[in-house]
């Protein structure tokens, strides 16, 4: 519907639309149609980024530092940045792969992660603390991801030369089972099976981080 403002009018009249523009009157016609094709590759490409936009809400604890100072740089958001770096991380039939995820990124030299365990509800991560060019005051950060659940949590950081970082997991973290998020069960052992994604950086002197460094373990 136009209105008028004056002499002048805004808004859309029959197939017309009414604007100012830098203080002129101006019109223009309406488009006769939307291209919106709704091919395979396009409501692939949908899906996708609704993966990944849930994801960039679920890991917001990790990416909201492991990204950071890379946002900052490209005068971005964590959010918008994570988007970026993780619009292809699928399988070929359009799940997440997990391994690929990227909630940090940088110079800082990475450390390896050397086992990880979960006992009586405390998941224990340990790593290799030799510096390798960085120093032993980076900052060890442990994000743990539950896909059955949807949820993660990040553990509080360490230093680089501690070599090890405990998180306590939620007791229905433990309970659940995938069937809770309408996983698919383990079809050739016949039970169900919890995998926990770990996501690791360090974070050095003014902010910057370590590439991402990746583990899981299943129940």
């Amino acid at each position: 519907m136009a209105r008028k403002y004056g002499d002048s009018e805004s808004g859309k009249l029959g197939n017309k639309i009414y604007y100012t523009w830098h203080g002129r009157q101006c019109e223009r016609a309406m488009p006769t149609h939307v291209a919106n094709p709704q091919t395979e590759a396009q409501q692939s490409h949908r899906s996708n980024f609704a993966q990944i936009s849930k994801l960039s809400s679920y890991l917001k604890d990790a990416h909201l530092i492991g990204l950071h100072w890379h946002a900052v740089r490209e005068h971005n958001s964590t959010y918008a940045l994570f988007r970026k770096l993780n619009k292809d991380c699928f399988t070929p039939d359009g799940d997440i792969d997990y391994p690929r995820v990227i909630i940090s990124k940088g110079s800082v030299p990475e450390v390896i992660i050397t086992s990880a365990s979960i006992a009586e509800g405390v998941l224990t991560v340990t790593y290799d603390s030799r510096p390798y060019g960085g120093t032993p005051t980076d900052e060890f950060y442990l994000f743990v991801y539950f896909p059955t659940l949807c949820i993660g949590r990040l553990a509080t950081p360490v230093p680089r030369s501690a070599g090890k970082v405990t998180a306590v997991l939620p007791a229905e973290w433990l309970k659940a089972t995938p069937d809770d998020n309408n996983e698919e069960t383990d079809t050739i052992a016949h039970f169900r099976i919890n995998t926990f994604h770990l996501y690791a950086f360090l974070r050095g002197p003014k902010g910057r981080t370590s590439d991402t460094i990746y583990h899981s373990i299943t129940l």
